[in-house]
């Protein structure tokens, strides 16, 4: 037999065979799996990167539109912002306050120049500016006073107690508003007191050429109730004077008088100073310097503006409608003060301090710090009542009766001009002035008074006969 066929095969190592699966593996598939990883790393990388292309696009274009937003409202912003600042530059510019003006378009927030209307308004402003007059000098200030208007002089003029004094003392609002008319056609321009001076002397202040500074005072702006009261009843009636009963606003905030008429109604309108110079300075803005107005003058035993606020008052009718009364006041000091109206203190009880002793006026500045502060505000003006004062003009004040009225605040002390010459004079904590009091008796019989100012005679209401002062 053939040896060779039984013959043991060698057994196979199973380490080679390990070793020859993994040659084959090496060789064979190696390669292939690294590509495909490396093609798969590949194209993660590839997917990765326009995924985080396309973030950053969207990033980026959602910031842009951000920013797009953002300086939108930022200029719609800047643009109000114009909008507002040309609205209330334009009515500074009509008073003449152009530093006031070109102040606040400094303020503004954005670029003047990307704005035309605030970049030639401020050019405008800077060249109107160059051609105002200084005035440093409140001696050559006009001051003009008078008291309220008599609104119906076929009532005054026939009073059997008053009417001499209300032809002599009073002027009425035909006249008011034809001297008005002749003080602005004569360059006339009214200014703040606070304006022109302080209590330790005068400021700077600037007018357009040709203009000439005027201070004018109301005063007795309360409506007495002597005055509108002719039955006795302490409510305005149609036996009244013909004064204006009190000051009240109508729908739109505006200020106007009521009054009781002939025949019993209750009428409103330009019965007084006020809403006479409001329409006015309405139609003539530039009557006015940064919106100046007139100083208000009141005593306060019988309440104020027309409203019975007074502690009689509240014993008479009751204390709702004293409250009431005080409640409206209030409002109607808040629009006077809006309207650029100045306040003063005319005594407490319409009396000459001149005749008054340091007591006596101490009582009475006690009870306007209470029952008159507390509504009309703080005041430091002083007005004096009845052409009287506590010194000679153009002097200084002392002694006790004026270190009790310094001892209330007051700062601005308010005299008269016996010769119709204006005075001023200022020290280190107040100053002085004298004002020509608008009267029936100086119209008659001091017209010279008034020479280059306005013409009396053809300013006298056709209601009124000549009189003289007794």
């Amino acid at each position: 037999m053939d040896e060779q066929q039984n013959t043991p095969k060698r057994p196979v190592n199973p380490r080679r065979r390990q070793r020859s699966k993994m040659q084959v593996f090496k060789e064979a598939y190696l390669p292939v799996l690294i590509a495909g990883v490396a093609l798969l790393l590949i194209f993660i990388f590839i997917i990765g990167s326009i995924v985080r292309g396309v973030q950053r696009g969207k990033i980026a274009k959602e910031k842009s539109l951000a920013d797009s937003i953002a300086q939108q409202e930022a200029f719609e912003q800047q643009t109000a912002e114009a909008e507002a600042i040309v609205a209330q530059a334009t009515d500074m510019i009509s008073h003449f306050d152009y530093h006031g003006a070109l102040a606040l378009i400094d303020n503004f927030s954005g670029n003047v120049e990307d704005f035309p209307t605030l970049s030639q308004m401020y050019e405008e402003c800077t060249q109107a500016k160059e051609g105002l007059v200084l005035w440093n000098d409140p001696s050559q200030v006009l001051h003009l006073s008078l008291q309220i208007l008599i609104a119906d002089p076929a009532r005054a003029y026939v009073n059997e107690i008053y009417s001499t004094s209300y032809r002599q003392n009073f002027i009425t609002t035909t006249e008011f508003t034809k001297i008005l008319q002749q003080l602005y056609e004569n360059g006339y321009i009214l200014v703040s007191l606070k304006e022109i001076t302080t209590e330790s002397g005068a400021t700077e202040f600037y007018l357009p050429k040709g203009k000439k500074p005027l201070i004018l005072t109301e005063t007795n702006i309360n409506y007495y109730t002597y005055m509108v009261d002719g039955d006795g009843d302490k409510f305005p009636d149609k036996d009244g004077s013909g004064f204006a009963s009190k000051l009240v606003l109508d729908a739109e905030g505006n200020i106007l008088c009521e009054m009781i008429d002939a025949n019993g109604q209750a009428v409103t309108g330009n019965y007084d100073m006020v809403p006479i110079l409001e329409a006015f300075v309405k139609e003539h803005p530039d009557f006015s310097y940064k919106g100046a107005k007139a100083i208000l003058a009141t005593s306060g035993y019988d309440g104020i503006f027309g409203y019975r606020t007074s502690p009689a008052s509240q014993e008479y009718f009751g204390t709702a409608f004293h409250d009431q009364e005080v409640v409206e006041a209030e409002k109607i000091v808040q629009a006077l003060r809006d309207a650029g109206y100045e306040f003063a203190c005319y005594t407490y009880e319409n009396e000459p301090y001149g005749d008054y002793s340091a007591a006596q006026i101490a009582d009475e500045m006690g009870k306007w710090e209470n029952e008159i502060t507390p509504i009309l505000g703080v005041t430091d003006i002083f007005v004096f009542s009845r052409n009287s004062d506590i010194a000679p003009s153009n002097t200084a004040y002392s002694g006790d009766k004026f270190e009790t009225l310094q001892s209330y605040g007051y700062k601005y002390y308010i005299g008269f001009c016996e010769d119709g010459q204006p005075w001023y004079s200022s020290y280190n904590t107040y100053i002085r002035q004298g004002r020509i009091l608008l009267t029936g008796n100086n119209l008659i019989n001091n017209p010279q008074w008034f020479n280059g100012i306005f013409d009396p005679s053809t300013v006298l209401d056709a209601a009124r006969q000549s009189v003289t002062e007794s």
